[in-house]
């Protein structure tokens, strides 16, 4: 019945209303067909009532724009399901409008601007009326909710650096409006579940875990960062919800050192006065060590008479309790920041007082990036643990040169050049000349570095087989190390870093 420009338009109108029935599309989708069929329908009646009840122009547009206003409650429904889908984004500011707000203000403007153009004023009417209900959704939200619609009350906790804590935290919200709302900390080391959450009148539960480093904010922040259920402004909001007191954990490794050193006694028998054969070698023990010569002073009880009869000569069984391998500590005080010193200073505490709690006869060897620093001889636990305190001063912060590539694989390059040497190509003996350089350097340097002279000065003080625990960062001392523990090895000395916990 309209004229036929128009009647194309509605027939199109048609056609996509009846495919998004029988297709269900996205909220997003269906706002954009509630907008076009917001301007175009105007378009398409006002001439018809024109034609039909022959009223004046201006009376027919209004008309025109009165029948499609049911459409604005469609256009409202999906903007309420489309809150559902949207990520809300973090902004600056506390309130800002959404890419939605902004989208659909931009469509008014624009079909408002055309309209002296296109000479429809009908446009001009469809222009205003959706423009009211923007402004007056826009003025019902900043009415109904507060500029600081959320609080929480702030908790204080006390917690080891690297540790994980964990608590439940109320979030009150002062509207009751539901405000759809993404939550998240400024700090990576702090998390809250969940993410996503609709928060309305009342209070709301959530978790929150956190995991600080020493340098850690002691009052983390929590965004929110919601918007209201048509999606047309997001709040953005910070709060405290904690108050943490962050102990380093040199300080309570240390701390728990001396509450052991106190509740042992002070009564500590010098290391002088203890023969070093009952330090190495305790009583017989229970488990199977090895098989060796008879040497004087071994007992009959031990000689094994099955390997005596078969090798024609005494042998005899060695046996050992399970703490009674001797250790070393090997600690390089040489870090690269305050976070490494405080780890360092947990892990060789931590080490000295499993050591010393389980009486392992252990010795100290401590360097640096310059020199050795302590080598004692094997000493009693306690004195141990003291003298693993006293090198608490001495860790120092150094600023070594970046390092870009891993530590060097000694086996590998082993490996390569064995392979070389069976090959007499041109280009693989100067691949050949590179890797034995390189092998020759680093054997050079960890001939003469701190890590060796201090490894190589403790193991002469013990017996084989036994443990190194290396408490280090892996620095400036890496390559030496590897060198230096593969060497070790086949003396039965095991080297067991000891990793960041």
């Amino acid at each position: 019945m309209s004229p036929l420009p128009y009647l194309v338009l509605a027939l199109v109108l048609l056609l996509i209303i009846l495919s998004t029935l029988i297709r269900p599309q996205t909220p997003r989708f269906n706002i954009v067909i509630n907008l076009a069929v917001i301007f175009l329908t105007p378009l398409v009646l006002a001439p018809l009532l024109e034609n039909m009840i022959n009223l004046p122009v201006i009376a027919s547009q209004i008309i025109a724009v009165v029948f499609v206003l049911p459409i604005l409650y469609l256009l409202d429904f999906n903007l309420r399901e489309n809150v559902r889908y949207t990520q809300v984004s973090k902004a600056k500011g506390e309130r800002n409008t959404t890419y939605t707000f902004v989208s659909l203000l931009i469509a008014v403007l624009a079909v408002m601007l055309i309209v002296p153009v296109v000479n429809r004023p009908v446009l001009l009417f469809t222009g205003i009326s959706l423009a009211l209900y923007l402004l007056g959704a826009l003025s019902a939200i900043l009415f109904t909710i507060p500029r600081r619609p959320f609080a929480t009350n702030t908790m204080l906790r006390r917690i080891i650096v690297g540790t994980t804590g964990s608590t439940r935290l109320l979030l009150t919200s002062q509207t009751w409006v539901k405000m759809h709302s993404q939550l998240s900390f400024t700090v990576p080391w702090a998390q809250v579940t969940p993410q996503h959450i609709i928060l309305s009148g009342g209070k709301n539960n959530v978790e929150i875990s956190f995991t600080p480093p020493l340098a850690g904010e002691s009052r983390p922040q929590l965004q929110i960062s919601a918007v209201d259920p048509r999606g047309l402004i997001q709040i953005n909001q910070l709060l405290e919800p904690l108050n943490l007191h962050i102990i380093p954990r040199a300080q309570y490794a240390e701390w728990l050192a001396r509450k052991y050193l106190e509740q042992t006694g002070s009564g500590v028998i010098s290391a002088a006065n203890l023969p070093s054969q009952d330090l190495i070698k305790p009583k017989r023990g229970i488990e199977y060590l090895e098989s060796r010569a008879y040497q004087p002073g071994d007992t009959l009880r031990d000689i094994d008479w099955k390997h005596t009869l078969k090798l024609s000569q005494l042998i005899v069984r060695e046996y050992q309790e399970s703490n009674e391998q001797a250790a070393i500590i090997a600690v390089n005080l040489s870090v690269t920041d305050a976070e490494a010193a405080d780890n360092l200073a947990f892990n060789l505490i931590t080490v000295a007082l499993t050591t010393a709690r389980e009486k392992i006869p252990t010795l100290l060897a401590a360097y640096n990036h310059q020199s050795v620093v302590l080598n004692t001889a094997i000493v009693e636990p306690l004195e141990m643990l003291r003298q693993a305190l006293s090198l608490l001063r001495e860790i120092t912060v150094v600023k070594f040169a970046d390092r870009y590539l891993e530590p060097a694989d000694i086996a590998k390059i082993r490996r390569n050049i064995r392979q070389l040497q069976q090959t007499d190509s041109e280009p693989a003996q100067r691949l050949l000349d590179i890797l034995n350089f390189e092998h020759r350097s680093i054997e050079q340097v960890a001939r003469t570095h701190p890590a060796t002279l201090a490894l190589v000065s403790a193991t002469r003080q013990v017996s084989a087989p036994a443990m190194i625990l290396l408490v280090s960062q892996l620095n400036h001392d890496a390559e030496a190390i590897l060198v230096t523990a593969e060497k070790l090895a086949k003396m039965r000395f095991t080297t067991l870093p000891i990793e960041s916990v």
